[in-house]
């Protein structure tokens, strides 16, 4: 492809390095040509960082060609040799701001990579600006604010998307083919456990843990991995929600474990567990989801499977991928279980487990291409809506009804989540 996107890094803190990495493995498709950050210096040493970053992998790439078996292979990695080295020869412009970034005419669009609630706003300038947006996520702090980046990018008419990993698996076309063929019969139960861990030192010293500077914890800015795919899957939204949720044996502002009984659109109810606080055990899965029809059951397992192979910078990073595992079963209706698992035939075009790497250069090809991103970002904005309605839940102690109103605290970010007398804290010391 002879036309590269023209990227600008909004925010370029921790995050930025994973990107750095990624976009180094993307030369082909986009030029990072800009960054911008409230403190210069971290602008200046992402260029630095990000123009080291394409002259590394254009030296791995002239050594992959003189190592290569072949000749495809060989050509294969002289031509991202010098699409990379092309990258490195290019200035990398540096801002204090993403407002100045957003004024630079070579600029097609941005990575917003900030922390999850100062994102909105650059997110919703940089649409007006016309700019594409890819960003981090979760998406939004609030509803609010999740609907005023729609708004922006439907009336801009530009490319956007929230970066959630999973969300490009062969195994959840599989799943949403699987309840939206009827085959399972009506839905009863629809259900989600994230049962992960992260101890008290995890969010000392840094944004983490605290309200205005993460937007929250277990079902939200860790949650989304896998509550957003499983909202995809089933297609029916949430209509009511009754949680309880906080920092259990944690001292933070957010919650390490919520635990909701939902109720969604088509009838069927369930439990939205998001726990910080499971231990590593043999019986435990980390993520499942569960949905009981008349017919049949489906289980999946959403597994984030490491950080794959070596690369330049990280060691980690742009190679690391989300699977999805399906499974079913039925006591009363005999073949529907061949049936259902014959669903997932014809998806060999997707991949079984996409990477890092993967959703940002299938975020470049729709913005090349004038395609739209295969994944609808009102789904990510459920995940904002339905994290706001267990805070409020959890806070209020009553039921609460989906939609929020627009002049309901948690519509916005004004409503949060106290800390109850009754729940468990961490042990003094």
């Amino acid at each position: 492809m002879d036309r590269k996107l023209k990227v600008g890094f909004i925010g370029c803190g921790g995050i930025s390095r994973l990107y750095t990495d990624i976009y180094a493995g993307m030369t082909d498709l986009a030029q990072v040509v800009a960054t911008a950050d409230l403190y210069p210096n971290l602008a200046e040493d992402r260029a630095a960082a990000i123009h080291e970053a394409y002259t590394a992998e254009a030296a791995r790439q002239r050594a992959l060609a003189l190592n290569a078996r072949d000749e495809d292979s060989r050509e294969a990695a002289r031509q991202m040799a010098g699409h990379a080295q092309a990258a490195a020869d290019n200035d990398i412009r540096t801002y204090d701001g993403h407002e100045a970034l957003l004024e630079d005419p070579e600029v097609d669009a941005v990575a917003v990579l900030t922390t999850p609630p100062i994102r909105g706003v650059p997110v919703v300038a940089a649409a007006r600006a016309g700019k594409h947006v890819f960003t981090e996520g979760p998406m939004a702090k609030s509803v609010q604010e999740a609907d005023e980046i729609l708004a922006a990018v439907e009336e801009a008419g530009v490319t956007y998307v929230s970066q959630c990993g999973g969300r490009y698996t062969r195994g959840l076309q599989h799943a949403r083919r699987a309840i939206g063929s009827g085959l399972m019969g009506p839905l009863a139960v629809a259900k989600i456990e994230i049962n992960w861990y992260h101890q008290q030192s995890y969010y000392m010293g840094g944004w983490h843990g605290k309200f205005d500077t993460e937007g929250g914890g277990a079902v939200f800015h860790h949650g989304r991995y896998v509550i957003e795919p499983f909202l995809y899957a089933l297609g029916s939204p949430i209509v009511e929600v009754t949680a309880y949720s906080g920092g259990f044996l944690r001292e933070i502002e957010h919650d390490s474990y919520s635990l909701a009984l939902v109720r969604y659109a088509n009838g069927a109810v369930g439990i939205v567990q998001g726990s910080l606080l499971h231990h590593a055990h043999p019986r435990t899965e980390q993520t499942r989801w569960e949905f009981v029809g008349q017919n049949a059951s489906m289980v999946v397992t959403h597994e984030h499977l490491g950080w794959g192979q070596p690369t330049i910078l990280l060691n980690t990073g742009r190679e690391s991928v989300f699977k999805h595992t399906l499974s079913f079963g039925s006591t009363n209706t005999p073949g529907v279980v061949a049936e259902l698992e014959a669903l997932g035939e014809g998806l060999d075009d997707l991949p079984e487990a996409p990477s890092q790497l993967h959703q940002s250069r299938l975020w470049a090809r729709c913005v090349l291409e004038d395609r739209p991103i295969p994944f609808p970002q009102t789904i990510a904005r459920q995940h904002v809506e339905l994290t706001r309605a267990i805070y409020k839940s959890a806070a209020t102690g009553a039921t609460v009804q989906l939609p929020l109103d627009r002049d309901d605290p948690y519509y916005s970010f004004e409503g949060r989540l106290p800390r109850p007398d009754w729940m468990p804290r961490l042990p003094a010391d």
